[in-house]
């Protein structure tokens, strides 16, 4: 894929808006980071390691951002034009919704799923995406992959994880096995929501205003 130019620039913006800095030299993606390299991207696909990588959370972050990249963007490419809005590709399509994208001028990708009518001649009621995962999601529940009533919002999760945490500090009688658990489902939800645990930092430090959000 690297070989595509307009694939490294999608990628190379990709990890720039991710706080990392990027330089295409030789047909590979050099990524750094604070001024320590993070990897480099080779045109195989593959991945050149550092032994004075600071984070592994760094290079698992740079190698999430490139696979789904790669995938949308090969989809992308391979998708039929929508009817009505030729500038964007059919990624996926389930009875009357599909998932469409297109490449922005601002150097990344659009995404957006439709309802369309039973001739899909027409497409309606579109909800627009920068992130690709955020779309996926959105689409298995409009086409009944997913029961929207199974699935927790952020601000649904935000309070699970604040009712975990006071959970854990205000029962002190729980037994090992049980603090144990309540520390796996605290991570899981910081691992679907990064912000959370970041936000809680924030607003520990006095850096941002509390949201409001209390259990």
């Amino acid at each position: 894929m690297l070989e595509k130019l307009k694939f490294v620039e999608l990628l190379m913006n990709e990890l720039k808006r991710h706080g990392y800095d990027c330089k295409h030299e030789d047909g590979e993606i050099k990524v750094s980071k604070n001024g320590f390299p993070v990897t480099d991207i080779l045109s195989s696909e593959e991945y050149r390691v550092y032994r004075n990588t600071l984070n592994d959370q760094d290079l698992n972050s740079v190698q999430i951002i490139h696979e789904y990249l790669s995938e949308a963007f090969m989809l992308y490419e391979k998708g039929q034009p929508v009817s009505s809005q030729p500038q964007y590709h059919i990624m996926c399509e389930l009875g009357n919704y599909l998932m469409a994208a297109t490449l922005m001028e601002l150097g990344n990708m659009e995404f957006v799923t439709w309802k369309q009518d039973p001739e899909k001649t027409r497409v309606d009621i579109g909800h627009y995406f920068t992130d690709y995962e955020a779309a996926r999601e959105d689409f298995a529940v409009r086409a009944g992959l997913v029961n929207r009533y199974k699935m927790f919002n952020e601000t649904e999760l935000k309070l699970l994880h604040q009712g975990l945490v006071h959970l854990g500090a205000d029962y002190p009688h729980l037994t090992s096995e049980q603090m144990t658990n309540v520390g796996k489902l605290i991570e899981k939800v910081e691992m679907i929501v990064p912000a959370i645990k970041e936000r809680s930092l924030y607003e520990a430090h006095d850096l941002v205003a509390e949201d409001g959000l209390e259990v």
